[in-house]
């Protein structure tokens, strides 16, 4: 049993088709086949992947008597974004190549070091880092008479 068009062009459902969606709605085990809204189009959601665009760089961390040596490799990085600090327990790196990717590292120091005296050389995509460590201060103990 099927209805016909009525005569403004607008053609109906067949009442065997609506009984059996009806009948599938009204099962909470299958997906509801109406809608209740349309679909929406419109920008991304607040929560992207962004993985792509963020490069976690592997530092190389060698540790001497009196210095910390870093080496980080951040091909295509520009010189003019890089961006290095340091604190007594950390150096971080930021930078951004021509693609529009972040290269972003922090390094937990494995002793202190004295911030201010830090040396930075970046030649053909490699950072090289030279920091000062802070030297414990020596006591010396006179035998008593």
């Amino acid at each position: 049993m099927v209805s016909e068009p009525s005569g403004d062009g607008e053609g109906h459902v067949p009442d065997v088709v609506d009984r059996v969606v009806r009948r599938l709605g009204a099962h909470r085990s299958l997906p509801s086949i109406e809608r209740s809204s349309p679909p929406a189009l419109g920008p991304p959601s607040a929560v992207t992947d962004e993985s792509r665009l963020v490069r976690d760089p592997a530092p190389e961390v060698v540790v001497d008597a009196s210095w910390i040596y870093i080496t980080l490799e951040l091909p295509g990085a520009s010189r003019e974004s890089l961006e290095i600090t340091t604190t007594q327990d950390r150096l971080t790196v930021h930078a951004l190549d021509a693609e529009g990717r972040t290269f972003h590292q922090e390094v937990e120091l494995p002793q202190p070091v004295e911030p201010d005296g830090a040396d930075v050389t970046y030649r053909n995509g490699v950072v090289d880092v030279t920091l000062r460590r802070i030297q414990a201060h020596r006591v010396r103990i006179k035998r008593g008479t």
